[in-house]
């Protein structure tokens, strides 16, 4: 028996460091048999571990992703708002060059043509992002009824594909003349 025993102990020795060995990933001496990891020490994340990984992060980006979408529709809103804003200043000053009794002939209706960043173009074409129409008309009643005085520029810009989506602007041009 007793030999039995120092033999048990030996085996369980032996596979004790054959396992270390594995699991520390030292190579075994030459000759050694291999012996099966022991299930105590895992290699790996089960399938359930990774799926309830996986759908943890799904739950958090969904948001995120949200949060960039309506960031980018904002960000596009307020470039669209400064070049609305630099082509009614385009227009103005335009009007601002023609004489002043010429206003209502000459700049009465006209349309002009702008691209994405606000460069006026010729004429209606497929870069045409914006349309500013322009109308001159007798001043409001609380400055003065004298049109030879002062005179109402209101510009309106559209957007070429969404016509509902549109910037009006007024200004009062006086007569610097008289």
């Amino acid at each position: 028996m007793v030999t039995l025993s120092r033999n048990h102990s030996r085996v369980a020795a032996t596979r004790h460091m054959q396992s270390t060995r594995e699991f520390m990933q030292i190579p075994a001496p030459s000759g050694t048999p291999a012996v099966r990891p022991l299930a105590r020490f895992p290699h790996g994340f089960s399938l359930i571990e990774v799926t309830i990984a996986l759908g943890v992060f799904a739950f958090a980006m969904i948001p995120i992703i949200g949060l960039v979408s309506s960031g980018m529709k904002s960000l596009r809103g307020s470039m669209d708002d400064g070049v609305r804003g630099e082509i009614v200043r385009k227009v103005v000053a335009e009007a601002g060059r023609v004489p002043y009794t010429n206003l209502s002939t000459a700049f009465n209706n006209r349309l002009f043509y702008f691209d994405d960043e606000g460069v006026q173009q010729a004429s209606s074409n497929a870069q045409t992002i914006f349309v500013a129409s322009n109308s001159i008309a007798n001043p409001p009643s609380l400055v003065t009824t004298d049109t030879n005085i002062a005179r109402l520029l209101r510009v309106t810009v559209r957007h070429f594909a969404d016509t509902n989506n549109k910037t009006v602007y007024s200004q009062l041009i006086l007569n610097t003349a008289q």
